[in-house]
């Protein structure tokens, strides 16, 4: 076919063996047949040519591709010109979504577009997949959508639902259409079911409206939007509403768990918003960041915190995109913008920040009594630290930052604050260790432009400026001797695949250091903030850590499979980690007050830390805290975290604190008694089967908090996953199902 006759056809023809009839111009090829032009290609075990209509016959182990994917027949007759035809018993696979399409009989037209009878789509593998869907007739054009008539969804042989008309996707790439929903049952909202719909709105933006109807609180609607061109360019944006067929008027109408925080919620219309936002001003070098959160009233987010509506689901999204969070779902929420620019020596930040108090409105607190500080806006700059004088004898660092705010608020003293802090430190270091000396500086001055009175002193407050000294010395060595475990020839006897400590390390480093900054009465002055009242410090506070270091030896096989030579390779490991920390308080030593009620005690309690890790295996926190006074534990907290390669992961923390009435701690004298454990468990069964097992309990009110069960079940070409879970507020169960690679 390289004859001038044909030179409007330019096929490569290969074959065991080549029969030419020159009187009708046809050629007949048998045995590993393949007809090829660029990257398409017609293959069979049979062909069969016309060189007058450039028309071919293929017959037996058919594979075509002329376009983006390949079909497989039983056999085949394709217009080459055109590059139009039909095949008998035909497949199509799209790789991206990993669908099946096939079909009794398939008619290929222009570009990629197919049209089947009696046809079968699937993501399974298999002669008898877990579920597919079939039609009388289908059209499907690849990177575009299939149309489906009189179709019927299959598990296994069996149909269970049946659609005269139905579109599915046919890309590789993302494709607008119907999710799959999720399905569960709640004591506080009943049956529910929350149906998504996905846009596509370009390679870099996509919109989700979820639809969630709740036989107890009636249709949530909401708005997802998403934008991603680089990573320092990306917003996320969400938006429910509800129209909620539940008021609680009253503290005693609200459901267990609500019902103990004095407020009630008597509004129906509820919504959540949030977001994020990642990017540049005009230039690359400043940088923007926002975040929005504003939610309707203080029991939505503890209402509505599971599933993918739910604030659990979106803070790990916006973790996941942005690496930050937002305030915990029980707290206050803060919207904030910030822009901001890095020199070489020099840092600028302009924010501004609005504090949503969740408590206001609803019935509960009015706006005129709100005394929620908000930020607007702030300005910070930042001088890095350097060296005052390059290359002099002594070396003298120096940093700063300063900052000009303005506060405003419904209720209570309102203006702006202007600060600077330069620190000045000089490092010297030497053969038996370092004592790094710190000497800083903070003068604040106050400007205010509106008093009213709230009945808080320190909110009310007018004081024009302080200015505050501070100081710091640390000093610190290290100590270490190196074990050697192995002789001469640590390899010695080791073969392929074993491992061997060889050397051990065992440095310690002690530490002292003490700060001082003087008492300063700041009574007078407003309160925004925590920096609005620096506390007075006279402490020395010293330590020692023991660091424990193995160097191990592992031997593998060389790469030359005939003559194989020991690889012998070292790593480093830190296993294990001891620190012992105490402080003594001069400013209690010497205290006056309250001596009849409380005896000075100057020592802090002793803090032992302890880190033991084995490999990528297990790992064990542990912080003690012990009272020289009492004579006992004043608090624990305990995390341990153990992975078995694939199969297993299992985390628990453990955390006690004891009600201890003091003068340094005076503020916990009604505080309760605290004694909680958390257990997280992930465990492969046989097979398809996840277990996901989650407890967390008051101990010391023998009350549990939160306790759920997640089992998965993971097919090749499904997921399933059943869900239980049982907090303060509410019983859950929950049915999620995906199918990889379908949207409706």
């Amino acid at each position: 076919m390289t004859d001038s006759e044909q030179e409007t056809v330019h096929w490569n023809l290969t074959a065991d063996r080549v029969v030419t009839h020159s009187d009708s111009n046809m050629i007949e090829a048998f045995g590993n047949v393949a007809l090829r032009e660029g990257d398409d290609f017609l293959k069979a075990d049979f062909i069969r040519y016309f060189g007058d209509t450039d028309w071919v016959l293929l017959k037996g182990n058919v594979s075509v591709k002329m376009g983006r994917d390949v079909v497989d027949a039983s056999e085949a007759e394709f217009d080459l010109k055109n590059r139009v035809g039909w095949l008998r018993d035909g497949s199509v696979f799209v790789d991206g979504p990993h669908i099946y399409f096939s079909g009794e009989r398939v008619q290929k037209d222009f570009g990629d577009s197919y049209r089947f009878r009696n046809a079968k789509i699937t993501a399974c593998d298999g002669e008898v997949p877990a579920w597919s869907i079939t039609a009388r007739e289908a059209t499907i054009e690849l990177e575009g959508y299939s149309q489906l008539w009189h179709t019927s969804m299959q598990v296994k042989d069996h149909s269970v639902l049946y659609a005269p008309y139905a579109i599915l996707p046919a890309k590789k790439k993302r494709q607008t259409g119907f999710l799959l929903p999720e399905v569960g049952q709640s004591s506080k909202r009943g049956l529910y079911y929350n149906q998504p719909f996905f846009w596509a709105i370009s390679d870099t933006a996509d919109l989700t409206y979820n639809a969630y109807w709740m036989e107890l609180r009636g249709l949530m609607q909401g708005l997802e939007f998403r934008h991603h061109t680089t990573e320092d360019n990306k917003s996320w944006l969400r938006v429910d509403y509800l129209k909620d067929a539940r008021t609680d008027s009253t503290e005693e109408d609200e459901p267990g768990g609500l019902d103990d925080d004095g407020l009630v919620r008597n509004n129906d219309d509820r919504f959540w918003v949030r977001g994020m936002f990642d990017g540049t001003l005009h230039d690359t070098q400043w940088k923007l960041k926002a975040t929005v959160d504003y939610v309707s009233d203080q029991n939505y987010l503890r209402e509505f915190s599971s599933g993918m509506s739910g604030f659990n689901r979106s803070q790990d999204d916006m973790e996941d995109l942005f690496g930050r969070s937002l305030a915990g779902e029980a707290q206050n929420r803060t919207s904030e913008v910030l822009l901001s620019r890095d020199w070489q020596r020099v840092g600028l930040g302009i924010s501004s920040s609005f504090t949503q108090n969740v408590n206001v409105g609803n019935g509960n607190l009015t706006s005129s009594a709100d005394n929620t500080v908000q930020t607007l806006p702030k300005i910070d700059l930042y001088l890095f630290k350097s060296n005052l004088v390059d290359g002099a004898a002594l070396p003298v660092e120096i940093q700063a930052t300063a900052q000009a705010a303005n506060f405003w608020r419904h209720n209570g003293t309102t203006g702006a604050r202007f600060e600077v802090a330069p620190q000045i430190s000089i490092p010297l270091s030497g053969r038996y260790g370092s004592v790094i000396s710190t000497v800083g500086l903070r003068h604040t001055q106050y400007s205010t432009s509106h008093k009213e009175p709230d009945g808080i002193q320190e909110q009310s407050a007018t004081g024009t400026s302080r200015t505050i000294p501070s100081l710091n010395i640390a000093a610190f060595t290290e100590m270490a001797r190196t074990f050697s475990l192995a002789g001469q020839d640590p390899a010695a006897g080791m073969k392929a695949g074993d491992s061997r400590w060889t050397m051990l390390r065992h440095s310690i480093q002690p530490r002292v250091s003490y700060d001082n900054t003087p008492n300063v009465n700041q009574d007078d002055n407003p309160f925004y903030d925590v920096d609005d009242r620096i506390l007075a410090r006279n402490e020395l506070t010293y330590s020692v850590t023991n660091l424990f270091t193995r160097k191990r030896l592992s031997v593998s096989a060389g790469a030359d499979e005939e003559n194989p030579e020991l690889v012998q390779r070292y790593d480093y490991s830190d296993f294990l980690r001891l620190r012992l920390q105490q402080s003594y308080d001069f400013r209690e030593a010497d205290r006056t007050e309250q001596l009849e009620k409380y005896s000075r005690r100057p020592f802090s309690d002793v803090e032992l830390e302890a880190r033991l890790s084995y490999d990528n295996i297990a790992s064990l926190t542990s912080r003690t805290y012990w009272s020289p006074y009492i004579g006992m534990v004043t608090r624990h907290e305990h995390t341990l975290d153990f992975t078995y390669y694939e199969r297993a992961t299992f985390r628990t923390t453990f955390d006690f604190r004891q009600q201890v009435d003091e003068y340094k701690r005076k503020e916990t004298e009604t505080d309760d008694k605290l004694s909680s454990m958390n257990s997280e468990l992930e465990l492969k069964l046989w097979g398809p089967w996840t277990l996901g097992l989650n407890y967390e309990v008051d101990l010391e009110k023998g009350k549990d908090i939160e306790k759920g069960v997640d089992l998965l079940y993971s097919h090749q070409c499904f997921d399933l996953q059943f869900s239980y879970a049982k907090d303060g507020v509410e019983d859950e169960f929950s049915l999620w199902l995906a199918l990889p690679g379908l949207s409706f």
